[in-house]
């Protein structure tokens, strides 16, 4: 279980909130124009966004030595379902109906694949 939580969600929650930074980061931030790119570039927004993305990506590739990826993959999904619920209650976006029965039934096969067999990867 410890290696289901190091190896896959802290990647996934920190690649969700690397990506709500860099949002944050870009608001308000003309594109386009040159100070814009510089902005954008030196916001520490911006930094520790992709920093929180560098490091969820360097465990997750720990965590496939440790995991089938079969098994591993289809928890990434769970960046599809943060994100929106995120999107709504923090960035206070408009989520339609039709989001959250894709979000429900995300959810139902993460269940199944959670209770598969062959989590680990064969030594």
């Amino acid at each position: 279980m410890k290696n289901i939580i190091c190896f896959i969600f802290i990647p996934i929650m920190f690649t969700v909130i690397g990506e709500f930074l860099l949002k944050f980061g870009v608001l308000g931030t003309p594109t386009g124009e040159a100070i814009g790119i510089i902005t954008i570039l030196t916001s520490y927004k911006i930094i520790l966004g992709v920093a929180l993305i560098v490091i969820a990506a360097l465990l997750w590739i720990v965590g496939m030595s440790k995991f089938q990826l079969s098994f591993m993959y289809p928890f990434l999904s769970l960046n599809y379902v943060l994100i929106i619920v995120g999107s709504e209650i923090i960035l206070k976006e408009n989520v339609q109906i039709n989001r959250y029965i894709s979000i429900l039934l995300i959810i139902v096969g993460l269940v199944f694949i959670s209770r598969s067999s062959n989590q680990k990867v064969k030594e």
